[in-house]
C-alpha cells in the first residue's frame, strides 16, 4: 500500500512552484512593459490616459516630483507631465503601482476586452 501525501506538503509546492496569483509588483511590471508596447503598436491610449500612466509610473519608480525641477510654463508636454506626476505627490510606491495597474484593467476593458493580460492583472 502507497502512503498518502501530505497535503500541507501539496499546498507548499504548489506555492513554491508559482501557481498561485501574481504579487502587485509583479503586476505592475507586467503593466508597464504591456503600456510600453502599446505605444509601439500604434494602436495606445489618448494622451489624457498616457499621462494617468505617466503620474503613477514615475510616483511608482522615483516618489515625488522634485519642485527644482518644475519645467517652465513654455515646455508645455513636459509641464504638463511634471503638473499630473506632482498632483499625486505623497503617494507611497505601493499605491501608486496599484493605480497603474487599475488604470491599465479600466483601459483594457473599455477597449481591448479579450485582451490575455487582463485576466493576469484582475486575478
Amino acid at each position: 500500500m502507497q502512503p498518502v501525501p501530505d497535503l500541507a506538503i501539496a499546498a507548499s509546492l504548489t506555492q513554491h512552484l508559482h501557481l498561485s496569483p501574481l504579487t502587485m509588483s509583479s503586476k505592475f511590471e507586467k503593466a508597464v512593459a504591456y503600456v510600453q508596447g502599446l505605444d509601439k503598436s500604434g494602436s495606445g491610449p489618448d494622451s489624457t490616459i498616457k499621462l494617468e500612466f505617466y503620474k503613477f509610473y514615475k510616483q511608482a519608480t522615483v516618489g515625488d516630483a522634485d519642485p527644482a525641477k518644475e519645467p517652465s510654463r513654455l515646455q508645455f508636454v513636459e509641464r504638463a507631465k511634471w503638473t499630473a506626476w506632482n498632483g499625486i505627490k505623497g503617494m507611497s510606491k505601493k499605491d501608486a503601482e496599484e493605480n497603474y495597474v487599475k488604470q491599465l484593467i479600466k483601459y483594457l476593458k473599455e477597449k481591448h476586452p479579450d485582451e490575455p493580460i487582463l485576466k493576469e492583472l484582475e486575478g
